[in-house]
């Protein structure tokens, strides 16, 4: 059986807290990732990640229930009967409804938190391609908080002008965040 009108769509706009937290864990994400490439069974994606099917069934039972991937064919084997999964849409935007969350930036950070957590685990798998971190603590007026944040958001806009089809995927995570001054150091990191 195959679903060949299944189309994701661009965008998909996630504002119930069951799918944000169903779609912010790290495996999750990587997960949604490779499915929007493509369908793949969940044996092809435990191979590619190095992992057994059972380690993420129920990572695509959640993202199934909440209506992040959808089952686009079933195949009989003979012996088993194969299904294979692709997103629901390309990309992703997280909308909380206002009334239902009680910090966005929280969330926000969090959302940045288990995206850290992903790229960590590719850095780790031996991936030769750069990455950078620079960390550095200031104190802000509430007015330059305002221009800074304008700043920031011309820098990820410009990022976005140098993507090829080509190229290799890097994300931007950009972040800026009260801090308690006491508890950490005023020097800057940089890992190059």
């Amino acid at each position: 059986m195959y679903n060949d009108s299944f189309k994701p769509k661009k965008i998909l706009i996630l504002s119930k807290q069951r799918q944000i937290k169903a779609y912010v864990h790290p495996t999750r994400i990587m997960l949604m990732q490779l499915l929007a490439k493509e369908k793949r069974t969940i044996s092809s994606i435990a191979k590619n990640l190095g992992v057994h099917p059972a380690n993420i069934t129920h990572h695509f039972k959640l993202l199934e229930k909440e209506g992040l991937i959808a089952i686009v064919e079933k195949r009989d084997t003979g012996r088993n009967l194969e299904k294979y999964y692709r997103a629901c849409a390309y990309n992703f935007i997280i909308r909380p409804d206002p009334k239902k969350i009680n910090s966005k930036q929280a969330l926000a950070l969090s959302i940045l938190k288990n995206d850290l957590a992903v790229a960590i685990n590719t850095v780790q798998k031996g991936d030769q391609n750069k990455a950078i971190a620079l960390l550095k603590t200031v104190s802000l007026s509430a007015d330059n908080v305002a221009k800074f944040i304008d700043y920031l958001k011309a820098v990820v806009e410009e990022f976005e002008k140098y993507g090829t089809p080509d190229g290799t995927a890097y994300n931007l995570n950009i972040s800026m965040y009260p801090n308690d001054v006491n508890s950490i150091s005023q020097n800057q990191i940089i890992i190059d």
